[in-house]
């Protein structure tokens, strides 16, 4: 189900720098359905409790984002439209509210980040290369296992992380700037060598970017949310994660092992995690993101 809402404003600020400390959300709710989302229990208050399946819209988005961008005292800042959901999601295809959006960035001259797990947005690279030719224009993607089986399972209905991969290769061949989230890896299962060296293989192979690579967190509700799902698909994992995720981050014993194996992987493929939006080509001082 698809619902329009009228926003009074768009830009959002927050204090994590991730990737840049201004949102603009042009969705509420997601369809990819991710099992391990931290953002499901965000918009009870538009009473109803079905992040996955009822999703609003801001259908005036393209409208505000014009006139807040064009503010005499903003500065230019990267503004990531995908914040909390992903404005590729499949109900984007029909709604097509996001070549729009892209135009007010256009019109308004100002960076641009975007965060997908579809390849809807190749539908608009020819927009994107057109403000990329103006401003920053950042593509990240963010993944988590190639094994189609189990990803089918996580994220049901994003699209194949291989598609991804060479999705944002398209847009790095294009000049804007792309990077990877290996996010989440997640204990037992997406975080075998084999998974784990292979992502960060395609990823210097097919020249990325950079990559940043942490393991799952179960905070708040999203643990009994994602307990249930282990239940359902890998009950022989459950005993395990009560002792991984006692608390809602994972224990330090295997943060430590993981984060061995990611460092021997960044000195193998020579990858790292530092990234930045840009500030405009017209030099204008923006306020920096690093992650």
């Amino acid at each position: 189900m698809l619902k329009e809402l009228t926003a009074k404003s768009m830009l959002h600020y927050h204090e994590q720098t991730f990737a840049t400390n201004w949102d603009a959300n042009i969705y509420r709710g997601c369809e990819h359905n991710c099992r391990y989302c931290f953002a499901q229990y965000s918009h009870r208050y538009l009473d109803t409790a079905n992040f996955f399946k009822d999703i609003f819209v801001k259908s005036n988005a393209p409208e505000i984002l014009t006139r807040e961008l064009n503010r005499r005292l903003w500065k230019k800042y990267p503004v990531n439209v995908c914040g909390v959901s992903d404005c590729y999601q499949p109900q984007e295809a029909g709604y097509k509210i996001m070549p729009d959006v892209i135009r007010s960035f256009i019109t308004t001259k100002n960076p641009l980040v975007i965060t997908t797990k579809s390849t809807l947005i190749l539908r608009d690279i020819a927009l994107l290369k057109e403000l990329n030719e103006l401003v920053d224009v950042s593509i990240v993607i963010s993944v988590s296992t190639l094994d189609e089986e189990k990803r089918l399972l996580i994220e049901p209905n994003a699209a194949p992380t291989l598609e991804r991969m060479k999705m944002l290769r398209q847009f790095t061949e294009i000049g804007c700037k792309t990077a990877v989230l290996f996010m989440p890896i997640i204990p037992c299962i997406s975080d075998d060598q084999k998974n784990l060296n292979e992502i960060f293989k395609i990823t210097k192979e097919y020249n990325l970017g950079p990559i940043n690579a942490w393991p799952l967190h179960l905070r708040g509700k999203t643990r009994s949310v994602f307990f249930a799902f282990l239940k359902d698909h890998f009950p022989e994992l459950l005993s395990d994660y009560r002792i991984l995720y006692e608390n809602g981050s994972v224990s330090d014993e295997y943060r430590n092992m993981l984060h061995k194996k990611i460092r021997d992987l960044r000195e193998k493929y020579q990858l790292y995690s530092i990234y930045k939006p840009t500030a405009p080509k017209d030099c204008r001082p923006a306020q920096l993101a690093l992650f």
